[in-house]
């Protein structure tokens, strides 16, 4: 292994036990710790053994693992960012709702005409 190979594997262990150790006080679903936990692993193993990812790659008729790699990382960019899409959408729909039920709950009646 390379200094790169052992200082990469190296930190990207300690995120995984961190993760591991932090599992009962995050907020995020088991899925998503799930997912963060697989992510962690699976970027050891492709950084420990880089042959590994080509085969992979070869498997799936993409000529470089560096290209898996790109792929992957754009489609997992285009599934974060309409997640967070649909999240800013539901998030604004919740704020608004609110702010109407406050406005309705703190509205005051006009005023009676009071003509003599």
């Amino acid at each position: 292994m390379t200094p790169f190979q052992i200082a990469a594997v190296s930190v990207l262990a300690a995120l995984f036990v961190r993760d591991v150790l932090r599992w009962g006080r995050s907020h995020l679903t088991h899925g998503v710790r799930l997912l963060r936990l697989a992510a962690w692993a699976a970027a050891a193993v492709t950084i420990a053994d880089p042959g590994l990812l080509q085969s992979v790659a070869n498997l799936l008729g993409i000529g470089r693992a560096a290209d898996v790699v790109l792929y992957l990382t754009a489609l997992g960019g285009l599934w974060v960012a309409f997640y967070l899409y649909t999240r800013c959408l539901r998030l604004e729909r919740e704020i608004t709702a609110l702010t109407r039920h406050l406005a309705i709950r703190d509205a005051t009646p006009p005023a009676a005409d009071r003509r003599g």
